[in-house]
């Protein structure tokens, strides 16, 4: 899109702190490792903001509705370390080479909207060469809706990981959490440098919606192998040779022993190691999606974290959205529809 105008200042959060009668949202999340290649990163990341428009903004500006509330904010660092604001009036425009953070975020929208909010944040993390690309919906006064954006979300994730061949991505539904690092990665005390720079070793983390990169899927056996184990309700190969894996068709279903037999599935490629229940520290984080045992020995019960308190809805309950402040920091569609297209950048 080229008409954005910035009507705010600092991008406010999506969710305030925790409670029961919190809204409904849903977060997507992709890990780019190519940071320091700006002639490659820049146009993926204009890229996957026009994708997310095109697929998400609907659902903020329903046909004939006013154009909502958006902010634009970014963050460039210098050589020597400090972080400069900026307020770019078009997407565009914050797409430099020295990118730190840049956030998009519509809100006060119209009332006959599906969803409340939308926030598409980039943040560049271990010494530049590596990106989060995270994408936000949320539903405030609008119970009983997630469901409706979830399929272009994922479709989003399908696009998006055909040309950018990512390192790692997971679509998170109603829970908090910890990026640039994975809940995985908090519960097996990894750095985040550490486990971004093996992204394509280990698997950084499992969710109802996980990313596979090629090098990760080749050593699980292919698509047909994952296919054939009837772990996933879906397995989508990628352009670059990695695959969009989705646990069951509704995140409702994604608990208890649907997770287990992700964790075992993916389990070969997972980093080894004995979680920590960190729930007194991460008090937002639903750890039931992660298997408190080591990835080296997937056999026996395996039991899960703690759960979050219930809440009507789907899922468990959320957290913050990141603030655009400096950090220091290291199928949707038919079956049988097209094969996409790969697009270089």
């Amino acid at each position: 899109m080229n008409n954005e105008v910035n009507r705010g200042g600092a991008v406010p959060p999506i969710w305030g702190h925790y409670s029961e009668s919190e809204p409904d949202f849903a977060t997507c999340l992709l890990y780019l490792d190519c940071g320091d290649d700006p002639s490659r990163s820049l146009a993926l990341l204009e890229h996957w903001y026009d994708e997310a428009c095109r697929l998400l903004l609907p659902f903020v500006q329903p046909a004939g509705a006013p154009e909502p509330w958006l902010s634009l904010s970014a963050y460039e660092q210098h050589p020597d370390g400090r972080a400069r604001r900026r307020r770019p009036q078009r997407w565009a425009d914050g797409l430099t080479e020295g990118l730190y953070q840049l956030s998009a975020h519509w809100a006060d929208v119209d009332p006959a909207a599906v969803a409340s909010e939308l926030e598409l944040y980039v943040f560049r993390f271990a010494h530049h060469r590596h990106l989060k690309l995270q994408v936000s919906v949320g539903f405030e006064g609008r119970p009983g809706r997630l469901a409706q954006v979830l399929p272009a979300l994922v479709e989003l994730t399908r696009r998006v990981g055909d040309v950018a061949n990512p390192s790692y991505g997971e679509i998170v539904i109603n829970a908090g959490t910890v990026a640039p690092s994975t809940i995985l990665d908090s519960v097996l005390s990894r750095p985040v440098e550490e486990s971004a720079q093996f992204s394509r070793s280990y698997l950084r983390g499992y969710e109802w919606v996980t990313l596979c990169p090629e090098e990760l899927l080749v050593r699980l056996g292919g698509v047909s192998a994952l296919r054939e184990t009837g772990v996933f309700a879906e397995v989508v190969p990628l352009t670059y040779g990695g695959a969009l894996l989705r646990a069951t068709q509704s995140p409702v279903d994604y608990r208890g022993d649907r997770v287990r037999a992700v964790f075992r599935a993916l389990a070969p490629v997972l980093p080894s190691g004995q979680p920590h229940d960190l729930s007194a520290d991460l008090p937002a984080q639903d750890l039931s999606r992660i298997v408190f045992a080591d990835a080296a020995y997937p056999y026996g019960a395996l039991d899960l974290g703690p759960a979050l308190p219930a809440k009507a809805g789907v899922g468990s309950a959320p957290a913050p959205a990141p603030a655009m402040a400096p950090q220091n920091w290291g199928g949707f569609g038919p079956a049988g529809s097209a094969a996409p297209v790969r697009r270089d950048f």
